[in-house]
């Protein structure tokens, strides 16, 4: 089993580089959802994957060559986080997400969800 997950590591780490090979994104985090005051955010994490114009690093701004896992944004970025220099969760993702949307956008290409619309990320879930 080791071996496998060793294997999957490499070749992320590989693709990330730039090199010619397809980025694998395991099947539990395709998708991520994040339960938020306002609601849920499902990341599409594959999908962004996909994007021309994104690189593991884009997001994952840590990451180093000689590194083997790929930590959760919630390891550094806390929900209650007190450091200048780690910005906690909603601010990190709020910098990050929505400032490349804003950029894409502004390039004349589709983009997701923008900062005034906070209700096409941030989903109540349905009564039943």
């Amino acid at each position: 089993m080791r071996i496998k997950n060793l294997f999957f590591v490499l070749l992320f780490l590989f693709t990330c580089n730039g090199m010619s090979a397809e980025l694998i994104i395991p099947d539990d985090k395709a998708d991520i959802h994040f339960d938020t005051k306002l609601g849920i955010v499902t990341f599409a994490h594959q999908k962004h994957a996909e994007l021309s114009i994104t690189e593991c690093t884009t997001c994952h701004h840590k990451i180093q060559p000689e590194d083997t896992t790929v930590k959760p944004c919630h390891d550094c970025h806390k929900h209650d986080a007190k450091s200048k220099e780690v910005l906690k969760t909603s601010k990190a993702f709020h910098t990050r997400c929505i400032g490349c949307h804003e950029y894409t956008a502004a390039g004349g290409q589709n983009a997701g969800p923008l900062k005034k619309k906070c209700k096409l990320c941030h989903v109540k879930p349905s009564a039943k």
